[in-house]
């Protein structure tokens, strides 16, 4: 079996993948969850040079240097937008992608004009006003406490700087959607049924440029799916990963 390499969204660290981590290496599989630069305490790399590249470069390595050159790769939101830019430029390494609550297209100018302007509040007044706007945002409609908790305390925990960089990254990440109809490798799109980040509609969109990729859209998830509904992503990730295994 193959390495599954879990990347994270944003602003966020390895720790949303705990369940998934936890549950596919009950089934044997080797499961890596790296943290992107400026996340989960690793240092951020310079503004100048973060990036979605620039992240999947990190990736990349890691693929060489801990997975013997080959993986399964899953991209979370932002994590997508990474493993899509590591798919352009060394699609060798991957295997299988798992693309989760995320979108090719890049922000509209209104979103990137949004992100700018939350760069402006963190260097201002930290980040926490913007931890509480994505809360809202990105959570079902009655979340669960816990999760509530959870995803909060590990937005809290980021630096600010890495948010910053991050942010202004993904505000100048290039439309990806010409790259979804080259990949003929066995691919998978989730969905959260009340996602309004990354909607339903933008999933469907993904898998008119693959035909081949199943679409899984997940009951009573909000953006956060993986932590939201562990056991319905588990299992559609399962489902997957068995099918891709008898290619």
């Amino acid at each position: 079996m193959f390495p599954i390499i879990l990347i994270h969204g944003f602003p966020l660290d390895a720790r949303m993948w705990t369940s998934q981590a936890e549950f596919l290496r009950g089934r044997g599989y080797a499961v890596l969850t790296p943290n992107l630069p400026g996340f989960g305490g690793t240092p951020p790399l310079p503004r100048d040079q973060t990036s979605m590249e620039a992240f999947a470069h990190e990736i990349h390595q890691l693929i060489i240097r801990e997975a013997g050159g080959r993986a399964i790769v899953g991209g979370f939101s932002m994590g997508g937008y990474v493993l899509q830019a590591l798919l352009r430029s060394h699609p060798e390494t991957v295997v299988a992608a798992m693309f989760l609550n995320t979108r090719a297209e890049a922000d509209s100018p209104t979103a990137r004009e949004g992100r700018l302007k939350s760069i402006e509040a963190i260097t201002q007044n930290g980040p926490a006003s913007l931890i509480e706007t994505m809360l809202g945002k990105v959570l079902a409609p009655h979340p669960s406490p816990t999760v509530q908790s959870q995803a909060r305390a590990i937005m809290a925990s980021q630096s600010p700087q890495g948010i910053i960089n991050a942010q202004f990254a993904m505000s100048q990440r290039r439309d990806q959607t010409d790259l979804l109809a080259t990949l003929t490798i066995p691919t998978l799109i989730i969905s959260g049924a009340q996602d309004a980040t990354s909607p339903p509609s933008v999933a469907l969109a993904m898998q008119s440029h693959i035909p081949h990729a199943p679409l899984i859209q997940i009951a009573s998830a909000g953006h956060l799916a993986p932590m939201e509904q562990p056991i319905a992503v588990n299992t559609a990730i399962a489902e997957f990963l068995r099918l891709a295994a008898s290619r």
